[in-house]
């Protein structure tokens, strides 16, 4: 049980409302896409040092990452609270023009994490164990970033910044209150056909055959499955100059050994195609014990978790932290539902709705870090 009446800690989180709101629009304001967030992590870290967290920018080698831990001083439990920050670059479908924008509900997110972290700060000398932030880059998987270097919870996952920590809370905007049990596995696969530019009718460059067979297949594929992110045919425009195709392919499923069954059709569509091959996102590994906490943190806010929670029909790259710490993934939902990376999606989180999710998920991750500590 916890060593903070849940009153308290409630209490403490409205007592940090502004703060909520000032960060929630901090973040909205300076829109940047994954590995490009110097602003919002600057701003976010700036605020946990002021309210007594160490703070060590750059956290695994990511000049946009952070690790900020707030040690009591007594014997407990450690549990780290994840933020994300970046923007979704999106496809605007009236003009074609990709922007950055945030409309997945990063601000509420954030927002909510460092609500629920000052409050604990407030209650310091109640709490037990030690609170840690782990201000995570990159989250959205088709950023420019996020594509060339990796997504931030993969990678601080990888690099060790989750280590020393008992229990991690990732939390984000969803259609309900859930704490989920199974993901999908995922994979990005890149195929590079190389050929040559002609200005001939009469012959066949390898790329442009490669692209009109990729095209045939395509209406055979399970777009949910098997989702083509981008195919760019480029090349120098003389007779004889370089030509290629570059077609990248998200693969989802339920184990990894399937991503490859998955993408077999491609690979023989392409048989002349150089792969290259991503870096698996895994599938989320839930905790019994960290799990049972979180449900009864969301019990305490009002937000009791129905039973038979659906599987997430997508992959996270939380899933990779889930393998090195005890962990849980949680939904604050609102049964209205979001826009997510659609137009109307910023709006949304930057009005009153957006400012009850992060409430809300302030008061979720306050409650459970403080079971998770005692």
């Amino acid at each position: 049980m916890s060593t903070v009446p849940d009153r308290a800690v409630l209490d403490a989180v409205a007592a940090r409302e502004r703060d909520i709101g000032e960060i929630s629009a901090f973040v909205l304001a300076h829109p940047e896409l994954g590995h490009e967030e110097h602003a919002t992590s600057a701003e976010l870290a700036s605020r946990l040092e002021a309210a007594g967290y160490r703070v060590e920018r750059g956290a695994g080698g990511l000049p946009t990452a952070f690790r900020a831990e707030l040690a009591t001083g007594r014997p407990g439990g450690t549990v780290g609270l994840l933020a994300v920050y970046d923007a979704v670059p999106a496809h605007r479908p009236s003009d074609g023009a990709t922007v950055p924008t945030h409309s997945c509900g990063h601000t509420a997110q954030s927002a909510g994490v460092l609500g629920a972290a000052l409050a604990l700060a407030d209650l310091r000398e109640s709490l037990s164990g030690t609170v840690v932030v782990v201000g995570c880059p990159a989250d959205e998987i088709h950023a420019p970033g996020t594509q060339r270097l990796g997504s931030g919870k993969a990678l601080t996952a990888a690099r060790g910044v989750w280590r020393g920590v008992d229990a991690a809370l990732y939390v984000h905007p969803e259609f309900l209150d859930a704490v989920w049990s199974e993901s999908l596995w995922m994979r990005r696969e890149t195929a590079v056909v190389a050929g040559g530019r002609t200005l001939r009718n009469d012959v066949d460059p390898a790329p442009y055959a490669a692209f009109r067979r990729l095209g045939e297949l395509l209406e055979t594929l399970d777009r949910a499955r098997v989702m083509v992110e981008t195919i760019v045919l480029d090349g120098d425009v003389e007779e004889g100059s370089g030509l290629s195709l570059r077609a990248q392919f998200l693969v989802f499923a339920s184990s990894e050994a399937e991503i490859d069954s998955l993408l077999e059709p491609v690979r023989q569509a392409l048989p002349e195609a150089v792969w290259e091959r991503g870096n698996a996102i895994e599938a989320i590994r839930p905790d019994e014990r960290v799990t049972a906490a979180v449900r009864d943190a969301l019990a305490a806010a009002g937000r009791p978790v129905q039973s038979d929670v659906p599987p997430l029909p997508f992959a996270t790259d939380f899933g990779n932290v889930t393998r090195v710490v005890p962990a849980a993934l949680i939904g604050v939902g609102r049964s209205e539902g979001w826009a997510f990376h659609r137009d109307g999606g910023e709006a949304q989180f930057a009005g009153p709705e957006g400012a009850a999710m992060a409430r809300s998920i302030a008061e979720v991750l306050a409650l459970a870090a403080t079971r998770l500590t005692a």
